[in-house]
């Protein structure tokens, strides 16, 4: 039975066939309870400021330890090339190769975690005590690294109820996610109430790390000698639902992602195809430029010269929701004739239905982790554009979509016109009209990650 629970815990691996280095399953489940939720989650996003940080959990059976390490991508070699289409635009080549970050746990949970420190690690600690103690993780070894400390604390999930639009928690609402947490306390969240006191307060969907640096004789507090601690900061972190990044035959797009974003380097996305039930209201920027569309077609300008006021105006007597539903149903069957497709084989292809929204895991000074990048508001016949019929595109949809930008700081954000080209469901290219380059994204493969693959 506990073999069972354990290896349900440990999904993308082979299933655990001995409890070693530990007498039984039984013995194995207890020793890291109630951490089983690290590896059983994967994936986990830091909200530190602007850049944030995608953290991959996995328990190592030969070392017996539960472990979170950063993924992290270099972009390959740079080329680039002119686009057969338009002459004038630039498309960046991208081979990105995405690892883990092994030489600096974020998470490391030995077999002493809930170790009672007064017993020296020969009796565990009871279970309301290991919920609400940090524990003190050896993650800090390397070079530099001397007097910098880390613990891993649970957290309670905040009530549904309680949350509203500007409610600070995390993982952000625009992520599709179980639990949130609160990711602002003015106390460092030391307060005794942001801790679960027993397990149905205890959140599976967020933790918290501390870390600090120390300088002194004690690591303790209160433990005698001199210390001295500063520099200490508390990072949330929460998990994503597994069924918003696992692809399927009718959302194949969906999954982790990572991106061209240039001298910001790589970044981590969440390629995610919502329901109809589930789509949230589309940012203003994208909702003003959609009004836009009705009284012109500057907006989505399928032309390769498309002028772009990179400040729109605000619209004056702008249509409501059922003109623009009246003026979308005319574009899909016009856009049906002119490309062939009205009456035919694509009005059953689920795949192309819907909304694609791409949202930052990490980010930059610009646009900042948790926020989206770019959205399709429909890849289906309203946007499409065209089929490409030019190298490298050959063969890709071409929908119409809304690229995010910033300035440092995230200041004046906007939402520009592009075009998103679906080259595969493991490939995709974002058209940045206005500044007149193309950019890659490419799927992250988590499984083979979670297997120990060095790269992929």
């Amino acid at each position: 039975m506990w073999q069972k629970v354990i290896n349900a815990n440990l999904p993308s691996i082979a299933p655990l066939a001995s409890p070693h280095p530990y007498p039984s399953f039984r013995t194995l489940y207890a020793t890291f309870h109630p951490n089983w939720f690290l590896p059983k989650n994967k994936l986990w996003i830091a909200d530190n400021a602007a850049t944030g940080k995608l953290l991959l959990a996995r328990y190592d059976p030969q070392r017996a330890v539960i472990e979170a390490h950063s993924l992290v991508a270099e972009r390959g070699m740079h080329t680039f090339s002119l686009w057969a289409h338009d002459d004038e635009v630039i498309i960046h080549t991208f081979s990105p190769k995405v690892q883990l970050d092994l030489n600096s746990p974020a998470i490391r949970l030995g077999p002493y975690a809930h170790a009672d420190g007064r017993s020296c690690g020969i009796r565990e600690s009871p279970l309301h005590k290991r919920l609400q103690r940090e524990i003190p993780m050896d993650t800090h070894t390397g070079p530099g690294s001397q007097g910098i400390y880390s613990t891993f604390m649970l957290t309670r999930p905040l009530d549904p109820s309680l949350i509203n639009p500007g409610t600070s928690v995390w993982p952000p609402q625009i992520i599709p996610a179980g639990e949130r947490a609160r990711n602002e306390s003015a106390q460092q969240f030391n307060a005794i109430g942001h801790k679960p006191s027993c397990l149905s307060e205890m959140s599976t969907g967020t933790f918290r790390l501390r870390k600090w640096m120390q300088f002194g004789t004690s690591r303790i507090p209160g433990h005698g000698g001199i210390s001295m601690r500063m520099g200490e900061d508390v990072v949330t972190y929460g998990t994503l639902k597994e069924e918003a990044y696992t692809p399927t035959l009718d959302k194949p797009w969906q999954g982790i992602w990572v991106g061209d974003y240039s001298g910001h380097g790589c970044e981590f996305l969440l390629v995610t195809q919502p329901n109809k039930e589930d789509e949230r209201p589309l940012p203003e920027g994208v909702r003003q430029r959609r009004s836009q569309a009705v009284l012109s077609t500057a907006y989505f300008d399928t032309g390769t010269h498309a002028i772009l006021n990179p400040y729109p105006l605000t619209v004056l007597n702008a249509p409501d929701e059922t003109e623009l539903e009246a003026v979308e149903e005319e574009e899909e069957i016009t856009a049906e004739k002119e490309h062939g497709h009205y009456g035919q084989v694509e009005s059953s292809d689920t795949r192309y239905r819907g909304r694609l929204e791409a949202i930052k895991l990490t980010g930059d000074p610009n646009v900042p982790r948790g926020e989206y990048t770019f959205i399709a508001p429909d890849i289906g016949s309203n946007g499409l554009i065209r089929t490409a019929t030019e190298d490298p595109f050959r063969g890709a949809r071409i929908v119409k979509s809304a690229g995010h930008i910033a300035g440092s700081g995230f200041r004046d954000d906007q939402y520009i016109a592009t075009q998103l080209i679906m080259i595969s469901h493991d490939r995709l290219a974002q058209y940045w009209e206005q500044f007149g380059h193309i950019s890659f994204y490419q799927r992250v493969n988590v499984d083979a990650l979670v297997r120990g693959d060095v790269s992929c």
